[in-house]
């Protein structure tokens, strides 16, 4: 939304944190604003403030202008929030996989801030189950919103069986609860987490250890009635693997830390302060990257030190061990990106400029960091910058967004993410095929698609790793094989007008190395298979033909163990490159 100069703020209370929506140039204005978005089920409150600089947790009472919050009555009412789309889940215990404990969370974000639980808990716990039925019409009135939602997805089903469907999936998981409750289950408390674990897996055949496993955590986690301290002990618990846990052992672990890390005031603590939405997005990037900056930290800090939950967590997330909690941080990149909420403070040059950096971050190369959904995001949030809506707004976003990314490989990749995504398919498909015509079918050279002045053997790897996401993705086949019969033939012609295979097969240098470098030329990264990497091939394989090929590769190498070493890794790469079969 945009008002020109940027004078009033309007800020808005999201899932029990107050964030900028919009600006207006005049207070009568913001407040009309602010009014129309209280409208919203997912609005709890409403500000107009002076724009002063300042973080909206550190506003003054005399900052503040106007305000008004969504009654409550007495008992604190809570509201089921709404939800874009809701996977389609075939049985019970798909409600406690990721995109289900996803959808739980945003609709019951309310209720689970409000008593201090993730979704988890609730449906591990037969205690907090029932509180939750108990709870007046919340889970009636979610199962109507998620019914209307997936009877649309499914060919042939009503709203009415997929609400009978869902309120027995709700009766499962309950007895399921209550069943487990019975359990003489191992006390984490008092064994620890990994001889828990250990106990637990090797119960009874038929039992299911990873949701016993989870049971066993929210009897502990259950009682710690603040988010900040559930995530501090799954961190422990994950610290008394002593580095020798597998993916069974984390998974659980990973479960409990992304429930807690939709709760926006656990996220705000991690990050720390912020000067605005840009610079909290790169925090959070960094984080789910597992190389976010952490300045003045110890080593190996305590669990009482301030920064030990986000040094864990980054470190776990760097090693791979929490997908989960990975994949809920991007998630939340992709949900403020396409949100209306400004990236900086500024004019309108400050908000591309920062685009611009979140983009190196998001798109750093031919993969999208969070795939379709985020492609869409940036085309969202591009839109809002050239202030333009509808679809041709959406057209001239995703072509504006072109230049920014400067890199084919990124380009092609933005493009192919995007085509993977509803905007995508039901929009901007015509679109998304003339970009990539005009990126990958007009040039005439490879220099042309690769303008970097860097070796060849590199633009050769960045023309192939365009080729490699073109047959991943979902265009058709006859436009797959298109773009890459033409990239292909690209990368024959640069090699033949390079003279790149004479160069590298030059009689003067050692046979050995002319070997190594020739294999090099067909490694599935360097060159697809094909008509260019065939030509390397040719060369290699009338070497190979020759009599005594062997000797002669390693006849410049004095030591014998050296040879025997060249002629292992020589054969190794051979193999890698499918010479073998």
């Amino acid at each position: 939304m945009a008002f020109g100069k940027k004078t009033f703020e309007i800020l808005t209370l999201r899932d029990g944190a107050w964030g900028i929506e919009a600006t207006a140039p005049s207070q009568e204005r913001a407040q009309e604003e602010a009014q129309k978005l209280l409208s919203s089920p997912a609005v709890m409150g409403v500000r107009v403030a002076k724009e002063t600089g300042k973080s909206v947790n550190n506003l003054q009472p005399s900052d503040i202008l106007f305000e008004k919050l969504r009654p409550t009555g007495a008992k604190d009412r809570v509201v089921i929030h709404d939800v874009d789309e809701a996977p389609v889940c075939e049985e019970p215990d798909d409600l406690f996989g990721f995109s289900g404990r996803l959808t739980i969370n945003r609709m019951f974000r309310a209720y689970l801030d409000k008593n201090d639980l993730t979704a988890v808990e609730v449906m591990h716990s037969m205690k907090e189950m029932k509180r939750l039925m108990d709870e007046g019409t919340l889970i009636s009135s979610a199962i109507a919103k998620i019914a209307t939602l997936q009877a649309k997805q499914v060919e042939g089903m009503s709203t009415n069986d997929r609400r009978d469907r869902l309120f027995d999936f709700i009766n499962d998981i309950n007895a399921k609860a209550r069943a487990a409750q019975a359990m003489k289950l191992p006390r984490i408390r008092d064994l620890g987490y990994a001889e828990s674990f250990a106990k637990i897996s090797a119960m009874d055949a038929g039992r299911d250890p990873a949701y016993l496993l989870r049971v066993a955590m929210t009897t502990e986690l259950v009682d710690i009635r603040n988010f900040y301290g559930k995530l501090v002990q799954s961190l422990e618990y994950a610290g008394d693997l002593n580095g020798s846990g597998t993916a069974e052992g984390f998974a659980p672990i990973d479960t409990f830390i992304s429930d807690v890390l939709g709760n926006s005031e656990t996220l705000q603590e991690l990050m720390g302060q912020q000067d605005d939405l840009g610079g909290a997005l790169v925090t959070l990037l960094g984080l789910s990257e597992g190389d976010m900056i952490i300045e003045d930290l110890p080593d190996n800090p305590t669990p009482e030190h301030p920064q030990y939950a986000v040094s864990e967590l980054n470190r776990m997330i760097g090693a791979g061990q929490l997908p989960e909690s990975q994949d809920i941080l991007i998630d939340r990149v992709r949900r403020q990106l396409e949100s209306s909420n400004p990236l900086v403070k500024g004019d309108r040059d400050a908000e591309k400029d920062m685009f611009r950096g979140l983009l190196d971050k998001l798109i750093p190369d031919a993969d999208v960091v969070g795939g379709a959904a985020m492609a869409e995001a940036v085309t969202s949030r591009q839109s809002n910058i050239i202030n333009k809506g509808g679809v041709l707004g959406m057209k001239e976003a995703t072509a504006s967004v072109l230049p920014s990314l400067r890199d084919p490989a990124r380009k092609t990749g933005y493009l192919l993410a995007l085509l993977d995504s509803k905007l995508g398919q039901d929009l901007l498909l015509d679109d998304i095929e003339e970009h990539l015509d005009t990126l990958l079918n007009s040039p005439r050279s490879v220099n042309q698609i690769v303008r970097d002045n860097i070796p060849p053997n590199l633009k050769m790897e960045k023309v192939t790793s365009i080729f490699y996401r073109i047959g991943e993705s979902n265009l058709t086949d006859e436009q797959k094989e298109k773009l890459t019969h033409r990239l292909d033939d690209l990368l024959a012609t640069y090699i033949v007008d390079g003279k790149i295979l004479e160069k590298l097969d030059n009689p003067d240098r050692p046979l050995h190395i002319r070997a190594f470098m020739l294999v090099s030329m067909v490694q599935p990264k360097m060159l697809p298979r094909g008509k260019a990497s065939e030509l390397a091939r040719n060369i290699i394989v009338d070497h190979l033909r020759r009599p005594n090929f062997e000797n002669e590769l390693v006849a410049e190498i004095a030591d014998p163990s050296e040879k025997e070493r060249v002629l292992r890794e020589f054969h190794e790469q051979l193999a890698l490159s499918g010479f073998f079969g």
